[in-house]
């Protein structure tokens, strides 16, 4: 009778492992899955947001040809306006050098004097500038570092749009 117990207990402390170890395998397929779903909201925002407008090449003009991989680079045409000239910035540099905390912060104190300054980042939700930033860092780095802003009244030697004050 004894033996059949422990018997009965070994065959029960099994299952209880085998339980346990594919909770295990659920939670890190469910972590995947979270990240996954971030990732692609991060995609949603960029979108909707018109972000690739400016910080994609050619995006206004190709807009869906233009792959994923080629997205948030920068680019070289000005925004020119009584400020100076602003380019857009690489993201996919600039996010791969910052914490999520820093880029927060950025977020929502962005760029007073540029054409950034008309864009609502700063009212969007932390949730969502995150899922922006993962997004961003999904891509990974890429591309050259953004051009240094120009002080009002020096011409551009690139590209550049008039661009009225921000309101």
């Amino acid at each position: 009778m004894l033996h059949k117990l422990i018997v009965l207990l070994v065959v029960m402390l099994a299952m209880l492992t085998g339980c346990v170890e594919s909770s295990k395998t659920l939670t890190v397929y469910e972590a995947q899955r979270q990240q996954s779903l971030v990732i692609e909201r991060g995609r949603h925002v960029i979108k909707t947001m018109g972000c690739n407008s400016c910080h994609t090449p050619d995006y206004m003009i190709q807009r869906s040809s233009i792959p994923e991989e080629d997205w948030l680079v920068g680019s070289t045409l000005g925004f020119r306006g009584t400020y100076g000239t602003t380019y857009p910035t690489n993201l996919r540099l600039l996010l791969n050098n910052m914490t999520e905390d820093e880029w927060l912060v950025l977020a929502k104190q962005m760029r007073k004097n540029s054409p950034m300054d008309w864009i609502m980042l700063s009212t969007t939700v932390d949730q969502d500038l995150r899922a922006i930033y993962k997004f961003v860092k999904h891509l990974g780095p890429k591309g050259t570092p953004t051009l240094s802003r120009l002080e009002a009244g020096v011409i551009p030697t690139t590209h550049y749009v008039d661009y009225p004050d921000p309101h």
